[in-house]
């Protein structure tokens, strides 16, 4: 009986501490809104023979400076970011199709992306419209 008990005990130690803890982000929402974002690169005109790399995080002579630029998407559905010129700005963003776009929608401009990669460390994305493209990582 008592090897059993010894045994049991020893059972539930093993399994519980085991247990991993698991703060990681998951859902699309929770990784975006987790994190304020900076730019790690950013390209217009993405799909052509003339693609402008306009930054990369750590380059000399970057032809915009995003440096200080930053959004930071909030679950409410709003977000608020600075922008090149180092103005405050603010607006409300929702997932779109299926969660594979972002909607964001800024002094009644709505601007519509594509995710490419969404992930806790990269969040990728394309915009059509503009035909611009952007890494971003967390600040």
């Amino acid at each position: 009986m008592l090897k059993s008990s010894i045994a049991a005990l020893l059972l539930f130690f093993v399994f519980t501490a085991c247990t991993k803890d698991n703060d990681e982000p998951s859902s699309k929402t929770d990784i975006l809104t987790s994190k304020t974002w900076v730019y790690d690169l950013y390209i217009t005109r993405f799909n052509t023979t003339n693609s402008i790399y306009q930054y990369k995080k750590g380059k000399p002579y970057n032809a915009l400076n995003l440096t200080n630029d930053w959004i930071k998407f909030d679950k409410d559905g709003t977000y608020t970011r600075k922008d090149y010129q180092g103005l405050n700005k603010a607006g409300t963003w929702k997932f779109v199709n299926d969660e594979t776009g972002v909607a964001t929608t800024e002094d009644g401009v709505t601007h519509t992306n594509t995710i490419r990669l969404l992930t806790k460390d990269r969040y990728t994305w394309y915009d059509p419209a503009d035909d611009a493209y952007g890494e971003m990582i967390p600040q």
